[in-house]
């Protein structure tokens, strides 16, 4: 009977506990958080670029907080998080992927002065650009995806293997499949090379001496095939970093 009692107890103020942190957050869906860990909440948040003044969050139209302030904030657009100590939008890397590793992306705007053109990335984490129209001398904009992650509420990294190699050490699996890119990307870099080579060699044979006929050089065909055929076959591909995050974030923590 005691023990009922005190299980009785329990629950209530654990139902409590659970409505009070309910009614913490209860139509303040958003939040900011600083870099101490405290977390202010409201039911509306904007981030304001005044003309002349500096930029600030604004809660619920009252409250300014100042950009370099923030690690994290929950808005409208999904949760971000401070990637470069500054004080633009752009700073926050919007995440995509929650769990014991969080992926983060942010766009970044490259100009490309040949020709429009669409760009896109293979797998999860190759990005993607679309061309545009050159102006004011800068060239073609193209946009393209930036990835981060974070390994349990760490620093934000560049999403590199590099990188993913150290942060995903103790997990076999999710090395295997970090191998498995690492070699494709091997094998790449030397089908590059061989080709490169072969297209200097037939470019050096067809244009030697009084021997030019106009006719293009086999080696140089066969080397422009293999340094294209990289790209075919996929040998690097991409979604295997994503894989090796998944496996990361399915195995559950020792």
């Amino acid at each position: 009977m005691l023990k009922k009692l005190y299980f009785l107890v329990f629950f209530c103020w654990m139902m409590a506990e659970c409505g009070w942190a309910q009614n913490t957050t209860s139509g303040q869906p958003y939040f900011i958080e600083l870099h101490n860990g405290e977390r202010v909440y409201a039911s509306r948040l904007q981030f304001k670029s005044p003309v002349f003044k500096q930029n600030f969050f604004l809660l619920d139209d009252t409250l300014k907080y100042a950009p370099e302030t923030v690690k994290y904030f929950q808005s409208q657009e999904g949760y971000f998080a401070r990637v470069d100590a500054g004080r633009r939008f752009s700073n926050f890397a919007q995440r995509e992927q929650a769990g014991r590793i969080s992926t983060y992306f942010v766009y970044r705007t490259d100009y490309n002065s040949y020709a429009p053109g669409i760009g896109i990335g293979m797998g999860r984490y190759g990005g993607y650009g679309m061309g545009g129209y050159g102006m004011g001398g800068y060239g073609y904009p193209t946009q393209r995806r930036v990835y981060y992650f974070e390994k349990e509420k760490g620093a934000l990294q560049p999403l590199t293997y590099k990188n993913l190699r150290v942060a995903l050490s103790d997990n076999p699996g999710s090395m295997e499949s970090l191998q498995e890119y690492k070699r494709g990307q091997n094998i790449q870099t030397g089908m590059y090379v061989a080709g490169a080579g072969l297209m200097v060699a037939g470019i050096t044979q067809q244009f030697r001496g009084s021997n030019y006929s106009g006719k293009v050089s086999p080696l140089l065909l066969v080397g422009a095939g293999i340094s294209l055929l990289p790209q075919l076959i996929r040998l690097v591909k991409k979604d295997r970093l994503s894989e090796a995050i998944d496996i990361y974030n399915y195995v559950p923590k020792e």
